[in-house]
């Protein structure tokens, strides 16, 4: 309202001001003109010769060209009557001013229609935003402003439909989100109860005298400790997802040759593979792949895709090819299994956090929180690098990391030791 007030009072304003000095300018000139005229008359009888001229007090006007009519005379007693206007001039002016003033007030009524329309259609957008204001303070993203202008206005509108719109995106986003993140502490709970029911039940049985032999006593404690050990794994990596999230994940990055590294890390995984019934085979190309890493932290992304592999892979003889190679500057590691692969519409979604193809858990997909690619995707990215996933005979990972032009490095990485807490990830 304040907006249409000072349009009405600013144009209104504006416009009388106009007329109201038009109305001057023109009674100013007709005054003038009219004692341009008397002066003139004036002149005209003093011109003439003594005997021609009118007695003290006569009044005359000119009729043609050099001919003077007399039309009066002039009391004595009023010899000021030449600075007054003339009757005629009287009523001009005031004809003048009736004009003038029926004329403003005419101007002023079509001014206020035509402003009345112009706040309509100037404020129409505004409007438009304002109820679309309101809709998203009440929660609805849904509905767009609906202005359908060309004016600057258009694109005002526009951009608050792509703000609704990326406000509604990041809702379903929070949404899925906070629902996974449900799902997950659901899961979480799930996966430890599990661990943790057969830990007091052998501990029960150690205590109540079950195992009664020292070989069934071991079995036991064995068995309670590589259930506390899976349970040390969850909670290891929801404490490194909280510390991802909340940035306070140091990196320490030291040059190292990438194919040196996979080597290592293919040795130390090897054995387990092999308990588990698969192989992992490696195919580095010859030459230095030197890159600036957190050994650490590669080590981690290695072992959730190899943890990957062994849950959702899907296959009997599992085999997990791994090959280094360099590429326009790169240094790709190429992760490939010979599993089942995943949907095509899988794919996009493999590196969200929480996600999970099969959200249903059970005792074969063991841990999965779906936590573990999306820590490598946050940690190749942090490497500055990228990592891409597809389909080829199985699920193919392909990391690529920048390739770290120092020619003194090639060995620098030979005497790096993985401790035990590495490979807790």
């Amino acid at each position: 309202m304040r907006i249409r007030r000072h349009l009405f009072f600013y144009n209104t304003v504006s416009v009388l001001v106009a007329l109201v000095a038009m109305l001057a300018v023109n009674g100013a000139a007709t005054h003038a003109i009219g004692r341009f005229y008397q002066r003139q008359a004036e002149e005209m009888v003093r011109e003439l010769p003594p005997d021609r001229r009118p007695g003290e007090g006569a009044l005359w006007v000119e009729r043609s060209e050099g001919e003077l009519e007399l039309v009066g005379t002039v009391p004595q007693h009023r010899p000021e009557f030449f600075g007054r206007p003339r009757p005629q001039m009287e009523a001009m002016m005031i004809s003048l001013l009736l004009s003038g003033g029926t004329a403003i007030v005419v101007i002023l009524l079509l001014n206020t229609l035509f402003t009345r329309y112009q706040v309509k259609k100037l404020l129409q957008p505004v409007d438009a935003l304002a109820r679309a204001a309101g809709r998203v303070e009440a929660g609805d993203f849904t509905q767009s402003v609906g202005y359908q202008g060309r004016d600057e206005f258009s694109a005002v509108c526009a951009a608050f439909n792509r703000m609704q719109e990326h406000l509604l995106a990041e809702k379903e986003k929070n949404a899925a989100y906070e629902r996974a993140r449900t799902d997950l502490v659901a899961g979480i709970s799930h996966d430890l109860r599990t661990p943790l029911t057969s830990v007091k039940g052998y501990i029960k049985g150690l205590r109540d005298g079950v195992a009664q032999t020292p070989e069934r006593q071991r079995q036991y404690l064995d068995i309670a400790y590589r259930k506390a050990c899976d349970m040390d794994v969850l909670l290891q990596r929801l404490f490194y997802f909280s510390r991802l999230e909340a940035g306070n994940l140091p990196l320490f990055f030291q040059p190292a040759d990438l194919g040196e590294f996979v080597s290592r890390f293919a040795a130390e995984a090897g054995p387990e593979m092999e308990q588990a019934g698969g192989e992992i085979r490696l195919n580095v190309s010859p030459g230095p792949h030197p890159v600036s890493a957190d050994a650490e932290q590669m080590y981690r992304v290695l072992s959730n895709l190899k943890d990957n592999a062994l849950r959702y892979a899907g296959t009997g003889a599992l085999v997990i090819s791994l090959a280094v190679e360099d590429r326009d500057g790169w240094v790709c590691i190429r992760f490939a299994d010979n599993g089942r692969g995943v949907s095509e519409k899988a794919l996009p979604h493999l590196f969200e956090q929480f996600w999970r193809e099969d959200p249903a858990r059970s005792a074969k997909n063991g841990e999965g929180t779906g936590l573990g690619l999306y820590i490598v995707r946050r940690v190749v990215e942090a490497h500055g690098g990228t990592v891409r996933v597809e389909n080829n005979g199985g699920l193919v990972f392909t990391i690529l990391l920048p390739h770290l032009t120092d020619p003194d490095i090639s060995t620098q990485g030979e005497h790096q030791k993985i401790s035990d807490s590495e490979v807790s990830l």
